[in-house]
């Protein structure tokens, strides 16, 4: 009786042990997310982008970043060409540099999270290495 004692306890403790280890680093996560609240696993997937002066559609595709720990890396679909990206989110604000060629940066993403938007609208301005300075707003798809 001892030994098939044991043995439910190995297992319970394998199990909790690969449970724990393939859990998300950020826990549950909250159904409808503050600004404040928005980590990586909320930037994460397909957005659309309205950016003022620029033709559409744009659309922005996020992952995890293969490196850096709960940041993103993904990549800028623009009508005239494609561009890399890579950011994070930290307490509602976005931080995102895109390059065209993968070595320098050509643009800069500074955003807000908008409350109240259940972390999926962001508003602020791109700023381009050539000073230009556009307001966006990215709109997380409806599929996710």
């Amino acid at each position: 009786m001892q030994r098939a004692s044991f043995t439910t306890f190995a297992i319970v403790a394998i199990t909790t042990t690969l449970l724990t280890a393939c859990a998300s680093p950020y826990g549950p996560r909250p159904a409808c997310p503050t600004a404040q609240q928005m980590e990586q696993p909320e930037l994460l997937g397909r957005w659309s982008v309205q950016m003022d002066g620029e033709p559409g559609p744009i659309t922005i595709e996020l992952g995890r970043h293969p490196e850096w720990e709960g940041t993103v890396k993904g990549s800028i679909q623009r009508p005239e060409f494609k561009s890399i990206v890579v950011g994070d989110v930290n307490k509602g604000e976005l931080t995102m540099e895109e390059s065209r060629d993968g070595k320098s940066v050509s643009g800069n993403w500074y955003g807000t999270v908008a409350e109240g938007s259940c972390a999926r609208l962001i508003r602020g301005e791109w700023a381009g290495s050539d000073d230009r300075s556009l307001q966006f707003t990215m709109r997380k798809s409806a599929a996710q």
